[in-house]
């Protein structure tokens, strides 16, 4: 047993890899990417850092076609970077040679800033996705777009689609309606109503009352356990464990998901969000319906003009699109896909695909299979 934990740090080392504790710049850099950190306020103060990345071993210039990657739950900017260098989407397109641009919605390790209210305090965290549809959405394709002159190829993932969906379904108009050349969906969402998934189950029971009851507004940030250099230890010597652990929020499959790299995972993810955000995704999941945050009848009535929360109308939504989903995603299962894609009466030119994958896989896992459909679209 004392050899053991004398050959832990030893093997330690030589399992984990080194890029797992640098931070988004750090990491770029590592792998000879040129990179640029933006901070973005939005209209309501909240300060949100994106990150810019060009193909390896160039100099950033402008009048590159510009891609921005928007991360789902719990996650952040670094969901694009973290696998195999060959293997990671953002270096993947900026290889292509696009201008990559990488978001992060408020409340998360990259977006806990505010111009007054500080992260301590309820009032930070007084917020849901409605908001980074309104808010944080808009104000990362202004500044976008003033940055470069370019409109946007827009790739969500998970919420990050569901924020899209939210924003084109309430504004017929805006600025990011007016610089939108398509919107492409990996894990697409709006309608939550199957149940496999452990983060829907989880959802289903009452933790969120407790947390309330303890008066915790911040879940899972972006300094917990499993981000620490512990978790990484973990991950990097039991990777099936670390996997089972990851896979008790999301969709984990050591044939579809690269394990080898959960130790450089557990470094940059979860990020956090507010439980408050949480509690819109249960309402989802509880009431099978895509709508506002239902505050009970008396404040609905207050904030809505009604006492039922209005539902997110997703005929409005008439843009170009593209979704990639995964036959083993727990998520955003086929059914709920296939539902979301035939409310879009409205898109002129829609178009969904299946493929080999969980809900993570379109960053974390193995292989891509739907890399030549996406160069097609982004072409």
């Amino acid at each position: 047993m004392k050899i053991i934990l004398l050959l832990l740090p030893y093997l330690a080392l030589s399992t984990i890899h080194p890029e797992g504790n640098l931070n988004f710049v750090k990491y770029c850099k590592y792998f000879n990417y040129p990179v640029e950190e933006h901070v973005i306020q939005t209209e309501d103060g909240y300060l949100l850092t994106y990150f810019r990345v060009q193909a390896k071993g160039t100099k950033m210039v402008s009048g590159k076609k510009v891609v921005l990657l928007q991360h789902g739950l719990l996650d952040s900017s670094d969901t694009f970077i973290i696998n195999d260098e060959d293997k990671a989407p953002a270096f993947l397109i900026a290889n292509k040679g696009y201008d990559v641009w990488l978001g992060n919605n408020r409340g998360n390790k990259h977006g806990r800033a505010h111009v007054k209210k500080n992260p301590f305090f309820w009032s930070f965290w007084d917020f849901t996705q409605k908001d980074f549809a309104i808010y944080d959405l808009p104000a990362g394709f202004k500044y976008i777009v003033n940055k470069t002159g370019q409109k946007i190829q827009y790739i969500g993932h998970s919420q990050g689609t569901a924020q899209m969906h939210i924003h084109l379904s309430l504004f017929k108009q805006s600025i990011v309606r007016d610089n939108l050349i398509q919107f492409i969906g990996m894990g697409p969402v709006a309608w939550v109503t199957t149940k496999y998934s452990p983060l829907v189950r989880l959802l289903d029971t009452n933790f969120l009352e407790v947390l309330a009851t303890f008066g915790l507004h911040e879940f899972m940030p972006g300094d917990s356990f499993l981000t620490s250099e512990i978790g990484r230890v973990v991950c990097g010597l039991m990777e099936n464990l670390c996997g089972d652990l990851i896979g008790s929020f999301v969709s984990a499959d050591p044939v579809l998901d690269n394990y080898d790299r959960y130790d450089v995972l557990a470094g940059h993810s979860p990020a956090g969000t507010s439980v408050k955000n949480l509690k819109h995704w249960q309402q989802f999941t509880r009431t099978g319906e895509f709508k506002r945050y239902d505050y009970g009848d008396k404040e609905n009535l207050k904030k809505y003009g009604s006492k039922k929360a209005p539902l997110y109308d997703l005929s409005n939504i008439d843009v170009k699109i593209f979704y990639i989903a995964g036959y083993d995603d727990l998520l955003a299962a086929p059914k709920d896909v296939n539902h979301l894609f035939s409310a879009l009466v409205n898109a002129p030119n829609k178009e969904l695909k299946f493929y080999d994958a969980g809900h993570c896989s379109f960053m974390w896992g193995r292989q891509l299979p739907y890399l030549e459909d996406l160069w097609a679209h982004l072409e």
